[in-house]
């Protein structure tokens, strides 16, 4: 690129109109937002003693069922998806919707009674299923639950059978369960009418269970001994093998921490409970608000600052603006929000105010 590029030039005429390009050197980068200056840092020991009760917190929190995960991060999600400083685009906003729709809707159907014992792996039957297979089965659930006649229910219910049988064939209990929910509560259907839909989607149901773990069994017995240490050499497999590995070392899967500290951070506007119970407000240098996508890679600095020993922590001793590498990553800085300092509005002179207020 040299001056008479016009690619060069037009980043020139977007940096002098005040825009970002990403294409050369700008000041962008590097401006803090004037309200922050003045602002009193966090302290080490109050930042250290906060992520420690944080940490205690995802401690606790991680014997609650995963699945559980899935349904705060979508409420979550979708009250970030309502506010226009965290989320600016139009289109962003409702594919998030979308997203924590689908993700609650996923998650209700994995928590019902009918999917529990498959989910959950119960029972030995340990059949591979997918997501999408749960959902289908879902759909064509809550499409038969909302049938008001019985001509929907003679389309719906053959389709529905049809999916459980190829896709959950070992499934008895589930069926049954499912069968009663679904029919016991249709008003509009006599009690012979009633039992006539469960039988047909009952029938076959012992038979299809009966083969299936015969299956499951003869392919146990049939299994050569060293194919698990084939698998575990093949390319693919070593490869997931190791990013799961290198999540576990850190510590930092998407889990309870994941959505800890993205979602606390976001909604909380800077806070999680540890750094609210010491004083302490995360914001962003560009004075801009602080995103879900800037919660989620300034949590990301966490595993960054465990994968270099800790220095990436340490340097808070150091650093001018005691920045960890978690606020390098996110462009953050962790400030000491007091009563008449917060990062609310627009002070041209905090420090000066910090001083009256601590002399009054």
């Amino acid at each position: 690129m040299n001056k008479d590029d016009p690619h060069y030039q037009s980043a020139l005429a977007a940096w002098r109109d005040g825009k970002e390009t990403r294409a050369i050197v700008t000041h962008f980068a590097f401006k803090v937002d004037d309200r922050l200056l003045g602002c009193p840092l966090g302290r080490p020991w109050r930042r250290a003693a906060a992520i420690l009760v944080d940490l205690w917190l995802v401690a606790m929190l991680s014997y609650v069922s995963n699945l559980a995960i899935a349904l705060v991060a979508a409420i979550a999600v979708w009250v970030l998806s309502k506010r226009h400083d965290q989320v600016v685009s139009p289109w962003a906003r409702r594919w998030l919707r979308v997203l924590a729709v689908s993700v609650t809707f996923v998650v209700a159907i994995m928590l019902a009674d009918t999917v529990s014992d498959r989910v959950k792996g119960h029972g030995g039957d340990n059949q591979d299923n997918s997501l999408l297979t749960v959902g289908t089965l879902g759909a064509l659930g809550m499409a038969t639950a909302m049938c008001d006649d019985t001509a929907c229910l003679d389309k719906r219910v053959p389709e529905l059978k049809a999916h459980i049988d190829s896709e959950f064939p070992g499934e008895f209990k589930s069926r049954q369960d499912l069968a009663d929910s679904l029919f016991d509560d249709m008003d509009f259907l006599s009690e012979a009418q009633k039992a006539a839909y469960k039988a047909q989607l009952m029938d076959g149901a012992k038979a299809l269970q009966k083969a299936y773990r015969k299956q499951i069994k003869a392919e146990k017995a049939a299994k050569p001994a060293g194919q698990d240490n084939a698998k575990s050499q093949s390319y693919g497999y070593s490869l997931l093998s190791w990013a799961k590995g290198i999540v576990s070392d850190l510590g930092l899967g998407l889990s309870w921490s994941a959505a800890y500290f993205t979602l606390f951070t976001a909604i909380w506007r800077g806070r999680t409970p540890g750094k609210w119970l010491f004083r302490l407000k995360v914001v962003r240098l560009n004075g801009e608000p602080l995103t879900l996508w800037t919660a989620f890679g300034r949590y990301g600095g966490y595993g960054a600052g465990l994968a270099t020993g800790l220095l990436g922590f340490i340097q808070v001793y150091w650093d001018n603006n005691r920045q960890c590498i978690q606020d390098k990553i996110g462009e953050t800085v962790v400030i000491q929000s007091r009563k008449g300092i917060g990062y609310t509005g627009l002070t041209s002179d905090n420090a000066n105010n910090m001083q009256q207020e601590e002399q009054a």
